[in-house]
């Protein structure tokens, strides 16, 4: 996908857009991932937080991920939806949720982590990356995917 990229939360309190394309995404197995999707995987692009024009202002709360990394979370209260992750507070590099996107059906993760947490009956596309836990150092990873 090309050109401006938009999406927010589901009530439309926070928007955001930045142009395209969009990076390579990738999907997250892990249990907290699982939690905040309320689903079997979490799917994610990486990004800066200095692409993005945000209209609105997310609430943030400070967790540790399922690699014992600090994790920063923007959601939007109101109607809960979980916008981005950063390992910052204020947000640099973030990994912002794919679901959020307006336009979001014809991205596909090209790698996966945490495979060893993966929910029964998921079938992974073999020709994908996939990491049982995370690579050692999962931001170059991140930057690297689909190359």
């Amino acid at each position: 996908m090309e050109g401006v990229l938009a999406g927010g939360c589901q009530c439309g309190a926070v928007r955001y857009a930045f142009n395209g394309p969009i990076p390579p995404a990738y999907a997250c197995h892990c249990g907290e991932c699982k939690k905040q999707s309320a689903s079997a995987f979490s799917m994610s692009i990486p990004l800066t937080y200095d692409a993005l024009t945000v209209t609105g202002t997310p609430n943030v709360f400070e967790t540790t991920a399922f690699s014992g990394n600090r994790k920063y979370n923007y959601f939007w209260g109101d109607c809960g939806t979980r916008l981005w992750h950063s390992r910052t507070n204020p947000p640099t590099a973030i990994t912002l949720k794919v679901g959020t996107l307006d336009h979001s059906v014809d991205i596909a993760p090209v790698g996966h982590l945490w495979v060893s947490k993966k929910q029964a009956g998921i079938m992974l596309d073999p020709d994908t990356d996939q990491h049982q836990t995370q690579p050692d150092d999962v931001l170059v990873w991140r930057n690297n995917l689909g190359q």
